[in-house]
């Protein structure tokens, strides 16, 4: 995982800059969320240093929460700020859903979801989207998003994951989705893969994680993911086991503030994984291999 070193200022021009480019494809910012880490971002980014003990104690959850929303938006616009507007439909559509919801995450409700699962559907399209690599987001895709490399179109259906208890329902719905898309195209090529995001079950959106540098930060991390993808993926395996064939392993994701005290910095903690279907054909071992070290990229 590598491990930002943007200062805050920097942070604030990536996201406002993020916010320019998405007014400019149309979309409708207004006085929500969007607006709110704007203005707590653009003035914590300097007060944070003089702030007193009982100042940094008031702001400092929504501080740390805007800070974490943001990068979305920002790997967002860094993937396709350079693609046309007009290749770019379904990616402005679901900016358009993302930019509702409830300001911080922790306050998500079943019902208030949707935002921040379109956001979450763009994230992984822009994770994917590495031209220079040969691999490139699929962004007319029938399914949640997709990915071309190598000859081959892979059909992606995404999840944010809540519980440790939703994992499996969530996995069932994603690979029968995937399936409905696979049925519907034509040829040898196609694959499918599930990506899940499971940041609440790991932290609900307002806890730092705090480790003393930056080694310890990165070793923490691939350790987390480690052990979640030990602890559960016999639930979508199982699944798995009666999925057509061409559905053929889970991204999983999951992201947090975290704080390295070597730099007394706040950080954007996030960490991508593959998990191949066990029993996958060669073939397709390697097209995730390839999807492995696209993932591991920097946003």
């Amino acid at each position: 995982m590598p491990i930002p070193t943007e200062s805050y200022d920097a942070v604030f021009e990536q996201y406002t800059a993020a916010m320019r480019w998405m007014t400019g494809l149309g979309i409708k910012l207004g006085p929500g969320r969007t607006s709110h880490y704007e203005r707590i971002v653009q003035h914590w980014k300097d007060a944070y240093k003089t702030a007193s003990a009982d100042d940094g104690r008031q702001i400092f959850p929504d501080f740390v929460s805007s800070m974490f929303e943001v990068f979305d938006f920002v790997s967002i616009h860094k993937a396709f700020k350079g693609v046309p507007a007009d290749q770019l439909t379904s990616v402005i559509a679901k900016l358009q859903k993302g930019v509702n919801g409830p300001i911080n995450a922790a306050d998500e409700t079943p019902d208030s979801t949707a935002a921040r699962n379109f956001l979450f559907e763009a994230a992984v399209a822009a994770k994917a989207h590495r031209p220079d690599r040969g691999v490139i987001a699929i962004l007319d895709a029938r399914s949640d998003t997709g990915i071309s490399l190598n000859g081959k179109k892979i059909w992606v259906e995404c999840k944010r994951v809540t519980t440790v208890e939703r994992i499996e329902s969530n996995a069932r719905k994603a690979s029968s989705q995937l399936e409905t898309v696979l049925v519907g195209e034509v040829g040898s090529g196609h694959r499918g893969i599930v990506a899940l995001d499971v940041s609440k079950i790991l932290n609900r959106g307002d806890k730092i994680f705090v480790t003393r540098n930056d080694d310890e930060l990165t070793s923490s991390v691939d350790r987390m993911m480690d052990q979640f993808i030990a602890e559960h993926s016999h639930i979508w395996q199982r699944i798995y086991e009666r999925r057509h064939k061409k559905v053929i392993g889970t991204i999983i994701r999951f992201a947090f503030m975290a704080s390295s005290e070597a730099r007394n910095l706040l950080v954007h903690a996030s960490q991508w994984a593959m998990n191949p279907r066990l029993g996958v054909a060669t073939s397709d071992d390697q097209i995730q291999r390839q999807l492995v070290a696209t993932l591991a990229t920097s946003s």
